[in-house]
């Protein structure tokens, strides 16, 4: 059965930014996923808990994570 855009908008509490898997979300940053758990362990990386095991990144939150990350060398 096919859910329509409103139906996966009322899923994700109204917010219309993609959630991904922990597989999703590592390749997206080109990390591990064991990587992702350490940042999340840590407090630098945030996760949707939906239920046990099963957990989903925001993109948005992604996004941020990449950006905040430090860059080394090449600076001018």
């Amino acid at each position: 059965m096919a859910r329509s855009k409103d139906a996966w908008k009322n899923l994700e509490g109204g917010s219309t930014t993609p959630l991904r898997t922990k597989q999703q979300a590592a390749d997206y940053i080109q990390c591990t996923p064991r990587f992702l758990e350490r940042m999340v362990r840590a407090g630098r990386l945030r996760a949707l808990k939906v239920s046990g095991k099963l957990v989903r990144f925001r993109q948005s939150d992604l996004d941020r994570f990449v950006e905040a990350s430090t860059t080394i060398g090449g600076g001018e």
